[in-house]
């Protein structure tokens, strides 16, 4: 892993090494920092039927259940692309292109994070907003702005975009 950050690192050095160029000069940009930021979004995915009857249970397995999805995707994401420093996340309602819950997520607080707090908490520690009565989950659209695609919005032809069409 160390040996793939460095490469990491000579590649970004050597992308501003203006000399590689065809320039006669020796001397390139100097590279200050980096930072690697992925923005996502995915929609929450619906309990099983089988899981609930009531109405009210069904809710707050929802409820649970997308908080535990997002812990682990965000977790799993970290894991799988080791030179992200920070995940910028939406997660939309079923059906919806509504965020529910939503945040900029830096690897340097998965550190602080503490197990003892319920999940809710975990994730606000994280930088994950949401509004939530245990039952279900408000519109973040309703308390103001989120994470809001900035590349995507601004910046279409910069972004990398994928956007699954359902028929």
């Amino acid at each position: 892993m160390k040996l793939d950050a460095c490469k990491y690192r000579r590649r970004v050095r050597w992308a501003l090494a203006l000399n590689c160029r065809g320039e006669v000069r020796r001397d390139g940009l100097e590279l200050a920092s980096i930072c690697s930021n992925v923005e996502i979004e995915w929609h929450a995915r619906d309990i099983h039927p089988w899981d609930c009857n009531n109405p009210e249970e069904k809710g707050a397995a929802f409820v649970a259940q997308t908080l535990s999805d997002t812990e682990a995707a965000i977790l799993r994401l970290f894991d799988a692309l080791p030179y992200t420093d920070s995940l910028q996340i939406r997660v939309l309602g079923i059906g919806s292109e509504t965020p529910i819950l939503g945040g900029t997520v830096y690897r340097s607080s998965l550190a602080e994070s503490r197990q003892e707090l319920s999940i809710g908490m975990r994730l606000r520690e994280l930088g994950i907003t949401y509004h939530s009565e245990g039952i279900r989950f408000e519109s973040l659209a309703d308390h103001g702005r989120i994470y809001d695609r900035p590349l995507m919005d601004r910046f279409p032809e910069m972004a990398t975009f994928y956007r699954s069409r359902k028929p």
